[in-house]
């Protein structure tokens, strides 16, 4: 099993960086291609997520990625010590609801737990600790 990781400060400008720390992991790992996008999108929503969430009215707000390939899958654990929030509460949204009727907000969490396989949020020392799991499609 191969580990890596890195902690970033919470603040817009710190996507790039977590993007390309992600990208350079999926590089190394010679993971598929076509098992990446379900990651970077959990990786987005997540982070921007304590970005203008979870660092309300906070300075000292951090995020921290740990990537795990195993033989058949890629698990990611986002944790951040941002204000307590458990993603996995939000109700569905309604998807067959006309655009003009849907709140915002709600539908990144429904794609997470639609393209992954396993998603956990637990609370762990006062921080936010979100685990996402996929099996890759191995040729």
């Amino acid at each position: 099993m191969t580990v890596a990781r890195t902690t970033v400060g919470a603040s817009a400008s710190s996507l790039a960086p977590l993007q390309s720390f992600l990208s350079d992991v999926w590089t190394a790992e010679h993971l598929p291609e076509s098992d990446r996008f379900p990651f970077e999108l959990a990786l987005e929503e997540v982070f921007m997520n304590v970005v203008m969430h979870g660092s309300e009215g906070r300075t000292d707000v951090w995020t921290d990625v740990t990537l795990e390939h195993a033989a058949d899958s890629v698990q990611m654990t986002i944790r951040d010590n941002g204000n307590p929030f458990d993603p996995l509460t939000l109700a569905p949204p309604d998807i067959g609801a006309a655009m003009q009727d849907r709140p915002v907000g709600g539908l990144g969490v429904h794609l997470i737990r639609t393209l992954m396989d396993e998603v956990t949020y637990r609370l762990e020392d006062g921080c936010n600790v979100l685990v996402m799991r996929k099996r890759l499609r191995i040729d």
